[in-house]
C-alpha cells in the first residue's frame, strides 16, 4: 500500500529560544520588548556574546573613572561577573560549533 501523506520532517536537534519578554516596568500595559521565539541557540549566542562585550566594556570604563572606593568595588564585581559570563557564553557558543562540525 502506498503512504498518500508525506511523513513530517524530523525534528530539529537545534535548541530555538522561547518568547520571553523584558524591560518590564510594573506598568499597566503589555511590555513592550522581547526575545522571540524560534531563534536558533548558536544564533541566539552571538547576540549574547555581543551584548556581554558591550556591557563589558562600558562598565569597564565606569570602573576606570570612579572615584568613590564603594561604589568602585561594586563596579569591579560586576566587571568579573561579565567576564565570567562572557567566557562561559562563549565557551557555549564553541561547544555548539564543535557539535555542528560532528
Amino acid at each position: 500500500m502506498k503512504k498518500i501523506v508525506p511523513d513530517p520532517p524530523a525534528p530539529s536537534s537545534r535548541g530555538l529560544t522561547a518568547h520571553t519578554h523584558f524591560a518590564c516596568c510594573d506598568g499597566d500595559h503589555p511590555p513592550l520588548f522581547a526575545v522571540c521565539a524560534g531563534a536558533e541557540f548558536d544564533k541566539a549566542m552571538v547576540h549574547l556574546i555581543v551584548m556581554l562585550r558591550s556591557a563589558y566594556e562600558t562598565n569597564l570604563q565606569a570602573c576606570d573613572t570612579v572615584k568613590d572606593n564603594h561604589l568602585a568595588g561594586m563596579l569591579w564585581a560586576t566587571q568579573h561577573t561579565l567576564e565570567a559570563s562572557r567566557a562561559l557564553a562563549e565557551s557555549m557558543m564553541k561547544g555548539i560549533e564543535g557539535q555542528a562540525r560532528v
